[in-house]
C-alpha cells in the first residue's frame, strides 16, 4: 500500500499534466458547477478520484457490431390457457373420458387463466376420511391451498394415457381447489376411468374424502 501511494503522488503532476492538455472536455460543465469546482477544489478533487475509483462498476458500453446488427425483438402475447382446448377436447393429446361432472363443466367450461408451461404441485395423503375444511386447515388455508386447471392439466400430459406418475391411476381421487369462472374457489377432482380422465367438482364441504386420495398444493 505504502509503494502504490508514492507511486501515485510520482504521477500527480503528469496526471495534471494530462488534464491541462485535454481542458477542453471540461467545457460542458455548466457556470454553477464550473465555479463551485473552482471555489472547492479540494472537494472538486476528491470527486474526479472517486470518479475514476468507480469506473470499472459503470454499465459496460453498448457493443459496436462490424458484420452484425441486433434483430427487432418481437413483442409476443403471453398465452392463455382455454379449459375448453383441454379438459373439454378429443385432441389435446390427452385421453379424456366421453364427459365430466356436470358441475365441472357449468363452473370451468369457460374457464380461462394464465398458462404455465410446468406445473408445481405437492401431493399429500389423506390419512382419515374427512371433509374440505380440514383438509384446508392443514394446506394453510384456501389462498395457500389455491392451484390453477393448467397446474393440473401439466401433471395430466405427463401421464395422458393413465401411465404410472404423480396422480393416481387407480380410480381413486386426485383432489385439488381451484377457482372458477366466478371466482369462487371449488373441489376440483380428477380420476383415471378406463376411458380416459374424467373432472368432476363440488361445493366446498359437499363430498367427504377417503385415505388414500391424494390432495395437491402449490404451496408447500
Amino acid at each position: 500500500m505504502k509503494g502504490e501511494k508514492i507511486m501515485a503522488a510520482k504521477q500527480t503532476p503528469i496526471l495534471m499534466g494530462r488534464l491541462v492538455a485535454n481542458q477542453q472536455y471540461f467545457n460542458p460543465l455548466p457556470t454553477e458547477d464550473a465555479q463551485w469546482a473552482i471555489r472547492n477544489p479540494k472537494d472538486a478533487a476528491a470527486l474526479c478520484v472517486t470518479a475514476i475509483q468507480e469506473r470499472k462498476k459503470v454499465a459496460p458500453k453498448a457493443n459496436i457490431y462490424k458484420v452484425l446488427r441486433p434483430a427487432p425483438l418481437k413483442s409476443v402475447e403471453p398465452r392463455s390457457f382455454r379449459a375448453v382446448e383441454t379438459f373439454f377436447s378429443k385432441t389435446s393429446g390427452v385421453r379424456m373420458a366421453a364427459e365430466h361432472g356436470l358441475d365441472f363443466v357449468d363452473w370451468f367450461a369457460g374457464h380461462v387463466e394464465e398458462d404455465v408451461s410446468v406445473g408445481d404441485l405437492v401431493p399429500f395423503i389423506l390419512t382419515q376420511s374427512t371433509y374440505d375444511d380440514r383438509i384446508l386447515a392443514d394446506l394453510g388455508g384456501g389462498k395457500k391451498a389455491k392451484t390453477t386447471l393448467c397446474e393440473i392439466w401439466r401433471l395430466m400430459q405427463r401421464q395422458a394415457n393413465g401411465e404410472d406418475g404423480v396422480l393416481l391411476t387407480n380410480g381413486y381421487a386426485n383432489i385439488f381447489y381451484v377457482q372458477d369462472v366466478n371466482g369462487i374457489l371449488r373441489t376440483v377432482v380428477v380420476r383415471w376411468h378406463s376411458d380416459g380422465w374424467f373432472a368432476c367438482s363440488f361445493e366446498l364441504g359437499d363430498s367427504m374424502f377417503y385415505p388414500p386420495y391424494q390432495v395437491f398444493s402449490r404451496n408447500f
